[in-house]
C-alpha cells in the first residue's frame, strides 16, 4: 500500500483533534518519519532479491543487495539454487552454517559462502529485512498497519505537544503557568494512551495499564548461528569459542 506523507499527516491530525498551531507541519512530518523508523524496528519490511553468481564465494552486500541498510538489515534466508517457479521446482534453502552475512574486508561487508560458489548460470534468492522509508513524498506500508502507524505518530506528536507546554519561563505560580502544566499533563496522558494502543495493535504488549515487556518464545536448532532465524545469543558461549 503506497501512502503519501500528506495522507498520513491528515490521519494523524484527525486522531489528535489538535489545533493546527499546536505543532508546525514540518514538526509533525518529522514525527511521522520517527514513527515509521520505530515501526520498522517492530515489524521490518522483508525484501527478496535474486543475485546472479560469479563462480566466487564472496559477494559485496552493498552492491548485491541495494536495499540493504547497514546497521539495520539482516539476511533471513538464502535459497540456492533459486527455484524456477514456472517449472514448479521445489525451493532449496542453505543451512545457516553455509553463509555468513557479516564478513568484513577493510570497509566492505561481504556475504561469504564457505561451501558454495554459484556459477554465472545460477541465482541465489535472498530474503532480508529493510526499514520503511519515505521516497518522493510516499511510503509503501502494509495496509493492515496503516492506522497502527498513524496512532504511533499521533502519540509521538502528543508527547511533543506535552513537552511544549511543560516548558515555561514563568517562575511564579500564575494562572498561565498552571494552565500550561495542566495542558502538558493532558497531552502526556494522551501520548501514553496512543502509544499503548499502537503496541497493543502490534501485539507488543504495553496497552493502557499494561507492561511493555513482550513475552515470547521460539524453537531453535542449538547448532545454528545466533543471527538465524532471529537475533539471539548462544546459551553458554560465543560463536568463536565453540
Amino acid at each position: 500500500m503506497s501512502v503519501s506523507l500528506s495522507t498520513l499527516s491528515a490521519t494523524v491530525d484527525g486522531i489528535l483533534s489538535a489545533d493546527n498551531d499546536e505543532l508546525s507541519v514540518l514538526r509533525r512530518q518529522d514525527l511521522i518519519k520517527a514513527a515509521l523508523e520505530r515501526y520498522s524496528h517492530d515489524a521490518p519490511d522483508e525484501i527478496v532479491t535474486d543475485v546472479t553468481g560469479d563462480a566466487g564465494k564472496y559477494y559485496p552486500i552493498a552492491t548485491s543487495l541495494t536495499s540493504f541498510v547497514e546497521g539495520f538489515s539482516r539476511i533471513i534466508s538464502i535459497e540456492y539454487p533459486a527455484a524456477t517457479v514456472a517449472s514448479d521446482e521445489a525451493p532449496t534453502y542453505l543451512e545457516p552454517e553455509d553463509w555468513d552475512d557479516n564478513y568484513w574486508a577493510v570497509s566492505v561487508r561481504y556475504l561469504w559462502l564457505p561451501s558454495h560458489a554459484p556459477a554465472a548460470t545460477e541465482k541465489m534468492r535472498i530474503r532480508f529485512t529493510a526499514p520503511y522509508t519515505i521516497s518522493a513524498g510516499a511510503v509503501d506500508i502494509p495496509t493492515a498497519h496503516f492506522y497502527s502507524i498513524s496512532t504511533l505518530a499521533a502519540g509521538l506528536c502528543a508527547q511533543a505537544i506535552a513537552d511544549k507546554y511543560s516548558r515555561t519561563s514563568d517562575s511564579t505560580l500564575s494562572i498561565d503557568s498552571v494552565d500550561h502544566l495542566s495542558r502538558a499533563q493532558q497531552w502526556a496522558s494522551r501520548s501514553r494512551e496512543l502509544i499503548g494502543m499502537y503496541k497493543e495493535s502490534m501485539g507488543l504488549g504495553g496497552g493502557e495499564g499494561g507492561s511493555s515487556v513482550q513475552g515470547t518464545g521460539e524453537f531453535v536448532d542449538w547448532d545454528t548461528a545466533p543471527s538465524w532465524p532471529s537475533v539471539r545469543r548462544w546459551l553458554y558461549h560465543g560463536k568463536g569459542s565453540r
